[in-house]
């Protein structure tokens, strides 16, 4: 296993079998580059690639924020829906992209049988397109345009804060999501709302990332138009 890796043991709260999961050490997460929707490139090893624990046991899987953070009811569902067809198998250790996203996926699978919050599959879904981009693959857009649907689910349904997720934030990744996809009216509308909001222009590094994006879907819009 690489230096910057490590396992740690946890108890999986739905079989209640001791897990080991793999992390990143912090010292080893040397940020490269970011893109405009937060995707993160690192120096050496992502930190991405382990932000999903799995329960080789049962099947259960949840990004690392979320994983001890289960009801019974869930664990239930898991137990019924998800750990009666698992074959037991590990994620433990080092991962490349594809078994990175095959956890994200799981993760995905879970949620679906619990019925989650519109945020949930829009942080995972998200996290799915930025794993495809990382790889090059056209199906980072089908994600993209999930993400988008459960954040905007979230800004209509949800009081904000969403956890750490503020309205402002929210409103700025459906414009960019909405950029990257093509639907240029759309995210020209968003990014037009945080700009004309005075409680967003007290976040000055957001209103400068919106006016730049703004600009861009602008251009864009001018340059589909043009044919």
């Amino acid at each position: 296993m690489l230096d910057s890796l490590y396992n740690k043991s946890v108890v999986c709260p739905v079989c209640q079998k001791k897990i080991e999961v793999t992390k990143v050490k912090s010292k080893d997460c040397v940020v490269a580059s970011r893109d405009s929707d937060f995707c993160i490139y690192y120096e050496s090893v992502n930190p991405l690639f382990y932000d999903v624990w799995v329960c080789e046991h049962c099947g259960y899987a949840a990004l690392q924020e979320r994983f001890e953070n289960i009801s019974l009811i869930e664990a239930k569902i898991v137990k019924e829906n998800i750990s009666k067809y698992w074959k037991p198998r590990s994620f433990c250790g080092e991962r490349d992209i594809e078994k990175a996203i095959e956890a994200f996926k799981l993760a995905l699978y879970n949620l679906c049988k619990m019925s989650a919050k519109p945020i949930e599959f829009a942080k995972v879904c998200l996290r799915i397109a930025w794993l495809y981009r990382m790889k090059n693959d056209d199906r980072e857009k089908e994600f993209l345009e999930h993400a988008l649907r459960y954040y905007r689910e979230t800004y209509e349904n949800e009081p904000f804060p969403v956890g750490k997720l503020d309205e402002y934030t929210c409103a700025y990744i459906i414009g960019e999501l909405s950029r990257r996809v093509e639907k240029y009216d759309d995210a020209i509308f968003w990014f037009n709302k945080i700009i004309s909001s005075p409680q967003a222009r007290e976040n000055k590094v957001l209103i400068d990332n919106t006016r730049e994006q703004y600009r861009l879907a602008k251009e864009a819009k001018e340059a589909k138009e043009k044919g």
